[in-house]
């Protein structure tokens, strides 16, 4: 078992997971180890208690006698004590104390220092050489006469503190063992993990369609192994879109950087010529800032969609703000032949960023015209729908099939018909960070050659 530990199970960092394990198994195990000492104790404790007294017993039913307590000349010293260390009697100021000599060698000073009353199992007696274990009892006859008798004890005495010292060692020798048995649990425990790790390392050098297995490992894996396909999954899918963003990007960008690369080509071949260096420099700066207005864009969803938007709220009836943008679209509507009509059933007051709210019904605006049909129109309404001011786009252009309208809002998106418009396919992105920055929401219906409908709902002021 503990061969399959590694160097790096002895780490730092392995080492502190362990230590809890450790202590706790440690500990446990001291615990046990002091339960069964004390446990045994009591028992030896008991069983000494137990044999003394029975000892004790024997002897006076066998020297049951009246005469034996009047007077010491009574007593044959020959008499066995039948197993008892000795035998003190006590009435009044009179002690007698038999001694076993044929167990025990005579420790007169240390049992006239003993209490007559002192009881106990396992008691010191005495010193040094002469130092004995004793298990006392005590035991009164009749009303005048106190019994005293002890049994050695050395013997049982001996074997636990032996128990005890051993105990003791193990313990402390147990510990190297429970600190790799600590270790192994700890890599037991992160097992699945190392192997999650590997596996993981390992879809690097497989297909991109190569998932980890959501069944058969545990409920605990398959759950994290869920978790994780679905990472990848978002992973595989963000690098799709910003391969195809940045082709977007490359191809709505070389058109304006060519140009700007030609009119600069084409001013350095007037060196003389005042007026045309003038032209192209002019020039330059309007592909210029064609480009920073597109970076300008870009920037500015990517603020939107990561929620640091910083918007300038004031009160605004949405009417007006339709208008305004009805009238800058005037002249590009009528150029591309399409009617737009604003028709506001309601007063809709609204808390808004006058600035942003108006590039989104710009954009929303520039989208219907854009793709609109000649002769064809597009209608603006706003109407308050209970707790909301609801404003509607709506046209009768080229549609949007149903397979795009999912992909309209992603970024740099542009469906097969856009592309043949200029633009970055940022647009309806933007219109829809927008709309969230602002609590709102925005929808799509539309049907492919016959129109598009875009419903926008924003909460309505507090009254």
């Amino acid at each position: 078992m503990f061969s399959s530990l590694s160097r790096d199970d002895f780490s730092w960092s392995r080492s502190r997971k362990a230590l809890p394990v450790f202590f706790l198994l440690w500990f446990g195990g001291a615990l046990l180890a002091t339960i069964y000492l004390l446990i045994a104790r009591t028992q030896l404790h008991e069983i000494e208690r137990n044999e003394t007294e029975r000892l004790l017993t024997n002897y006076l039913s066998i020297n049951h006698s009246p005469n034996i307590y009047s007077s010491p000349r009574n007593i044959d010293k020959e008499d066995s004590l039948y197993g008892l260390a000795f035998i003190r009697m006590v009435r009044g100021d009179d002690h007698i104390i038999l001694v076993n000599e044929q167990t025990e060698r005579p420790n007169f000073k240390g049992l006239v220092d003993l209490s007559p009353e002192k009881k106990g199992v396992w008691l010191i007696v005495g010193s040094g050489e002469e130092e004995r274990v004793l298990s006392i009892v005590t035991r009164k006859y009749g009303n005048t006469v106190l019994i005293q008798a002890a049994k050695d004890s050395s013997e049982w005495y001996y074997l636990y503190r032996k128990m005890v010292r051993w105990t003791v060692l193990a313990v402390v020798c147990s510990s190297l063992v429970l600190w790799l048995f600590s270790l192994y649990y700890v890599q037991f425990s992160l097992s699945s993990i190392i192997a999650t790790r590997e596996k993981i390392a390992g879809l690097t050098r497989l297909p991109k369609s190569e998932l980890l297995s959501e069944a058969g490992n545990g409920p605990e894996l398959d759950s994290l192994y869920k978790q994780i396909n679905r990472l990848l999954r978002q992973n595989r899918h963000l690098v799709s879109e910003m391969q195809d963003s940045l082709d977007n990007v490359a191809h709505d960008l070389r058109t304006p950087m060519t140009r700007l690369r030609s009119v600069a080509e084409y001013g350095l071949q007037a060196e003389d010529d005042t007026q045309r260096l003038r032209e192209a420099l002019s020039d330059c700066l309007e592909e210029s800032e064609r480009v920073l207005a597109m970076l300008r864009i870009m920037m500015s969803v990517a603020e939107a969609e990561s929620g640091t938007m910083q918007l300038e709220l004031q009160e605004c009836e949405v009417g007006a703000t339709l208008a305004e943008i009805v009238t800058l679209y005037e002249y590009v509507a009528e150029e591309n032949g399409v009617e737009v009509r604003l028709e506001t059933v309601d007063q809709v007051w609204l808390r808004l960023d006058r600035t942003r709210i108006s590039q989104v019904w710009a954009n929303l605006l520039d989208n219907a015209i854009k793709y609109g049909r000649e002769g064809g129109w597009v209608k603006i309404s706003a109407r308050v729908d209970g707790s909301y001011g609801v404003v509607v786009f709506e046209d009768n252009g080229s549609g949007i099939s149903e397979n795009e309208q999912g992909r309209i809002w992603e970024r740099l998106y542009r469906g097969d018909r856009s592309r043949s418009q200029k633009g970055l396919g940022l647009g309806l992105n933007y219109v829809r960070a927008v709309l969230e920055a602002h609590s709102g929401t925005i929808a799509v219906s539309s049907v492919l050659h016959e129109g598009s409908r875009f419903e926008v709902r924003l909460p309505l002021m507090a009254s």
